[in-house]
Order: C-alpha cells, then sequence, then structure tokens
C-alpha cells in the first residue's frame, strides 16, 4: 500500500476501527456502529498506552501499570486503605490484595494498623523504596505520555479530558461496569 502502515488483518492503519465495525455489524443486526466504533477505538487507545508503559517499565526494569498505579495513589495520598486503593483504580479486592502482597514482599510498601482503633482497617504507606521507585518511574512515563500526546493540539487534549471524565462521573444511575 502506498506507504501506509497496515494491520495483521490487511486493513490500513487508518481505516482499522472501521473495518472492525463493518465486520461486527455484517455479523449482527442490532449494532450501533457509531457507539461500536467508540468502544473500538477507546479500548484500542487504552491497549497501546498500557503496551506502550508496560514496554518502557519492562526496559528500564521497572514495575507493571497495576503496581506502578497503587504506588502511584499511595506517592500521592501519602497513605490509603486497601478499600480506597479498590475504589480509586477502580480494581476488584482481590486483584489489589495480590499487587499489595507483591509490593509488600519487594520491600516498596508497608502495612500497619490504623488510628482509628478499628483492628480491620490496614493503612498502606510507600517504604523509600517505593518512594524512590514510583518518583522515578512517573518521571519516565510523563515524558513518554507527554511525546505520545504530541499528536493532539491543546485543546484536542483537553476536549478528550473532559469527555473521558463525563464517562466516569456519578450520574446518580448506577453503573455496574463504572469503577
Amino acid at each position: 500500500m502506498s506507504g501506509e502502515e497496515e494491520t495483521v488483518a490487511g486493513a490500513p492503519e487508518d481505516a482499522w476501527v472501521d473495518t472492525v465495525v463493518q465486520l461486527t455489524s455484517r455479523r449482527t443486526s442490532h449494532v450501533d456502529t457509531e457507539i461500536a466504533g467508540l468502544v473500538i477505538a477507546l479500548m484500542r487507545a487504552a491497549g497501546r498506552h498500557r503496551a506502550m508503559f508496560e514496554s518502557r517499565a519492562h526496559d528500564e526494569g521497572g514495575k507493571h501499570l497495576r503496581a506502578f498505579s497503587v504506588l502511584y495513589m499511595l506517592w500521592i495520598f501519602e497513605h490509603l486503605q486497601a478499600r480506597d486503593l479498590t475504589r480509586l483504580l477502580g480494581i476488584s479486592r482481590q486483584t489489589i490484595s495480590a499487587a499489595l502482597a507483591s509490593l509488600e514482599s519487594a520491600g516498596m510498601i508497608l502495612r500497619a494498623r490504623g488510628s482509628t482503633g478499628d483492628r480491620r482497617l490496614v493503612e498502606i504507606r510507600l517504604t523509600p523504596a517505593g518512594r524512590a521507585s514510583v518518583e522515578r518511574e512517573f518521571h519516565a512515563q510523563h515524558h513518554l505520555d507527554g511525546r505520545w500526546f504530541e499528536a493532539l493540539s491543546v485543546h484536542d487534549r483537553r476536549t478528550l479530558r473532559s469527555l473521558l471524565e463525563r464517562l466516569v462521573a456519578p450520574t446518580g444511575q448506577h453503573h455496574p461496569m463504572v469503577g
């Protein structure tokens, strides 16, 4: 093709989402092609960003995205409880528990009983090694993210952020899939 990159399925890179939507609509007559296109594009962008993060983190000996996300929340809030992390990150208690166990055994976090008197509540804090790790990784990833978003104008970035925030904002209705 005239300089265009092709995807695995053979569709030009810039027409990939449309190709997937067309193929989906051939399988079912009950598809809103606009919604399908939005979701496919969103998932593809999220997947690309995750892959970019994981590749950089792997190459630099850093943490995977989930572990980094936990460390980042602790870095900015200083201490949290596991239930706070599940709410802030929108991931299950089991996933948070596994991430915390791994980070604790790696010496990145400490768990201690809180000052509330409720023995069930455990505060999680960064260790000095955890703080150094998240600071190093944040700066490396932030630089890479800045380069990634150069494809959008400042106006486009603000619009995208606003639209994404509206998708996850509380609306008074219960959305079982939204954290």
